[in-house]
């Protein structure tokens, strides 16, 4: 839940009156954080030694368990480096709770495989691998039941920000919901764009939220929140975009930024081929009585066809022809051409409407990871007609067309309902620019989370 205490211009004889956020929130989190990390090492070791009593019912035998201690200190340090790494050490009422779930279950995953890794490294281990697996289930159940309490209580007891606004008057509505989402507990306080940088101010301020504002204001800005190490949030451009990451290099004596490749590199694109293959395959086979009820559903509810075939763009620009359970009536376009579904539209069957909101009719698409035409994890392909107009609207969305398109990505978990076309080739680019194993994990875990909660894009 978000709180937002304040709305209006902050005059200059009300600066004394304000709590210095910065100073205050150093203070408490420091040794609050150290807390937490202990905490999460007890919890993490307890889900560790009752895993390991339930595999023997309820006995320590001397020799496994030697082998458990042998493991400990590095199972530990892998955690406590995983939740750095995922931001559970960050001010965890930044996090919304979703956010919050997806990094621990994430974190839970690599640490257990990291460690299942690790005792087959060791020789004499003694350990069964079982235990890894019930140690994973207990350690989501521990940690984020106290995590999520951890953050209400934050929420709570966690002092007001104060976040400066800065825009036209008539962007300070969405600006300040903006703000709303990236702290939870704020107080606003608008600036016009010719407003003066007042240093009596400054001292005060907890992050700073742009609007479309020119490239010479947000200059100023980028200068004084990077001097007075203070957040700054603005909307990219394509711009922005593009060079977001570049390394600097030089020619000769003078300084040059070097734009990267967003091409998978370094093999990696071979590997996760590989793994999108194996993934589909025993999914196929996996699912197949599953897929085989959905299909006689779909039969009784509407009849044929029961798969739906629609053209869709790959990478390179290539047309292919995507599968997935049909979920509307049929011919459901013949009148209109190519339509976006909507809410409640009329043309979704009584199964298609369960089909859509669980993500189930997407499930034949295992077929097309198969083939090649998609991956596990990228863009989602779109439809050649919405293609064409894309292209024209967004500057920079061909690029989106460098990456093989997937089931789900980061989009379809960052993104909502509501992202303009804009918003998530913004989205899909920052995959292509920045993708790993980690992310691709990530987005795959935060997806089975989300499913429940989010409508279909």
């Amino acid at each position: 839940m978000n709180f937002v205490a304040h709305f209006g211009h902050l005059r200059e004889n009300e600066v004394n009156k304000l709590p210095n956020s910065g100073e205050t929130l150093m203070k408490r989190e420091l040794p609050l954080w150290f807390f937490v990390g202990l905490l999460d090492v007890l919890a993490f070791n307890a889900a560790n030694i009752v895993a390991f009593m339930i595999r023997f019912t309820f006995r320590l035998p001397a020799y496994n368990f030697n082998a458990f201690l042998r493991l400990f200190p590095f199972e530990t340090m892998s955690l406590i480096l995983l939740f750095f790494f995922y931001g559970l050490y960050d001010r965890s009422a930044l996090k919304t709770s979703q956010e919050l779930i997806s990094s621990v279950v994430t974190a839970i995953i690599v640490n257990t495989f990291f460690a299942t890794m690790l005792s087959y490294m060791l020789e004499n281990i003694g350990f069964p691998r079982s235990v890894f697996v019930i140690s994973a289930a207990l350690q989501m159940i521990l940690f984020l039941g106290w995590r999520l309490t951890f953050r209400s209580l934050s929420l709570r007891s966690s002092p007001s920000v104060h976040v400066m606004v800065v825009g036209l008057e008539s962007e300070w509505p969405e600006l300040a919901v903006r703000a709303g989402k990236y702290l939870p507990r704020i107080q606003i306080h608008y600036r016009n764009l010719t407003d003066p940088l007042s240093p009596t101010l400054w001292p005060y301020i907890g992050a700073v939220i742009l609007g479309n504002v020119d490239q010479e204001t947000r200059s100023r800005y980028f200068i004084e929140c990077m001097t007075r190490n203070v957040p700054c949030l603005w909307k990219p451009n394509a711009y922005d975009l593009l060079v977001a990451g570049s390394e600097l290099t030089s020619l000769g004596e003078t300084p040059m930024f070097s734009l990267a490749s967003i091409r998978t590199r370094h093999g990696s694109a071979a590997v996760k081929r590989l793994a999108d293959i194996a993934v589909s395959f025993f999914g196929i086979i996996g699912t197949a009585p599953f897929l085989l009820i959905i299909a006689l559903g779909i039969l009784i509810d509407s009849g044929r066809p029961i798969l739906y075939w629609q053209e869709r763009v790959t990478a390179g620009g290539r047309h292919f022809m995507l599968v997935k359970f049909r979920t509307m009536l049929p011919d459901a376009e013949k009148n209109t051409g190519p339509v976006l579904a909507t809410n409640d539209d009329p043309r979704v069957t009584r199964l298609g409407k369960i089909l859509r909101a669980t993500h189930f009719d997407e499930l034949p698409q295992l077929w097309n990871i198969l083939r090649g035409d998609m991956s596990l994890v990228g863009p989602r392909p779109e439809r050649p007609a919405f293609v064409d107009q894309h292209r024209h609207d967004i500057a920079f969305y061909e690029l989106r067309h460098l990456s093989t398109p997937g089931l789900t990505g980061l989009a379809q978990v960052a993104g909502s309902y509501s992202s303009t076309p804009e918003e998530k080739a913004a989205y899909d680019l920052e995959y292509a620019k920045t993708w790993s194993w980690l992310k691709d994990l990530s987005i795959v875990v935060r997806t089975i989370i989300q499913i429940p909660f989010k409508r279909k894009k």
